[in-house]
C-alpha cells in the first residue's frame, strides 16, 4: 500500500511540475510581449473607430479622396503640420478626419509620410499582412509525426486579442502497432503577430484514445487524459495564408503506474478569416 501511495504521489508531483513549467513559460512570454507592445503602439492594425490614432502630416501635402479607390475624385488636401485622425482601414485605404471635421480617405502608404506624438514615423507592418491581423478565426490542417506514427490534424481557432487565441485540435495518428485520436482545447500566445516569422507558445488539455492493432491478443482500447505544451511559428506566405510549424510535448496521464511523455511535430497551412 505504501509503495502505491508513493507512486501516485510521484506521478502527481511530476504532473504539477509539468504544469508549473508551462505556466512559467507562458508568464515570461506575456511579460515579453507586454514590454514589446509599448514600442509597437503605433502599429496601424490596431486602431479602430473606438480607439482612433492621431498623426501629423510630415510631407508637403497628402491627397484626400471621397471614397476608398483610385477612381474616386480628390476633394481635399491636408498640408504639412496638420493633425489628422486615423479612423479605420479598408484594404489599401484609411479613413481620416481633419481637425475641421472633414472626413475622407487616404492611401495607406501615405500614412508613412506622417509622424506620431513621439515625433517618429509610425512603424506599420507589411501591408500584405495587415488585413489578416484583424481577422478573428483561423482554420488549418497539418501533417507530421506522433512518436513514430503518421499524424494528420486539423485546428479551428478564435483570436480574442492580437496576442491571445484559443483553438480546438483534432488529430488522427496511424502507427504500426496502434492508432490513436486526440481531441484537445488549447490556448496560444503569439507575442509578435506582425512579424513575418511569428513565434508562438501554447498550452492545452484533452483526451488521447489509443486503439491497439494487435490480432493475436484481444486488447481493449484506452482513453487517457493529456496535457500539452507547444512551441511553433507562423510563416506568412501571402494575404491571409500562413505556413505553421509546431512541436508539441504531450504528457499522458495514464491509469497505469507511470505517466508517459510523447513528442510530436507537425507542419501545415493555416488561413485566417
Amino acid at each position: 500500500m505504501k509503495i502505491k501511495i508513493e507512486k501516485r504521489f510521484n506521478r502527481s508531483a511530476k504532473a504539477c511540475a509539468y504544469c508549473l513549467g508551462i505556466f512559467t513559460l507562458c508568464s515570461a512570454s506575456l511579460l515579453l510581449s507586454a514590454s514589446a507592445s509599448a514600442g509597437d503602439f503605433w502599429t496601424l492594425n490596431w486602431f479602430t473607430p473606438d480607439a482612433p490614432v492621431e498623426v501629423t502630416v510630415n510631407d508637403a501635402f497628402i491627397n484626400v479622396y471621397n471614397a476608398p479607390g483610385r477612381g474616386y475624385p480628390i476633394f481635399h488636401v491636408v498640408e504639412r503640420g496638420e493633425t489628422i485622425t486615423l479612423l479605420k482601414m479598408k484594404t489599401d485605404w484609411i479613413k481620416i478626419r481633419t481637425v475641421r471635421g472633414i472626413e475622407g480617405w487616404i492611401k495607406r502608404n501615405d500614412v508613412l509620410l506622417t509622424l506620431g506624438p513621439d515625433g517618429q514615423v509610425p512603424d506599420f507592418p507589411d501591408t500584405t499582412q495587415a488585413d489578416y491581423l484583424v481577422d478573428r478565426f483561423e482554420l488549418g490542417t497539418a501533417f507530421g509525426d506522433f512518436d513514430g506514427a503518421d499524424s494528420m490534424s486539423v485546428n479551428l481557432g478564435y483570436r480574442f486579442t492580437k496576442n491571445l487565441s484559443t483553438e480546438i485540435r483534432l488529430a488522427q495518428n496511424t502507427g504500426q502497432y496502434s492508432d490513436s485520436q486526440i481531441i484537445a482545447l488549447a490556448i496560444l500566445h503569439q507575442p509578435f503577430p506582425e512579424w513575418r516569422i511569428s513565434p508562438f507558445i501554447g498550452i492545452g488539455a484533452g483526451t488521447l484514445k489509443t486503439m491497439p492493432s494487435s490480432t493475436l491478443v484481444q486488447v481493449e482500447d484506452r482513453k487517457d487524459h493529456i496535457l500539452q505544451a507547444s512551441l511553433g511559428a507562423y510563416v506568412h506566405i501571402t494575404g491571409r495564408f500562413f505556413l505553421r510549424a509546431e512541436y508539441i510535448n504531450d504528457y499522458v496521464l495514464t491509469s497505469r503506474n507511470t505517466n508517459e511523455e510523447v513528442n510530436e511535430w507537425k507542419v501545415g497551412f493555416n488561413v485566417f478569416f
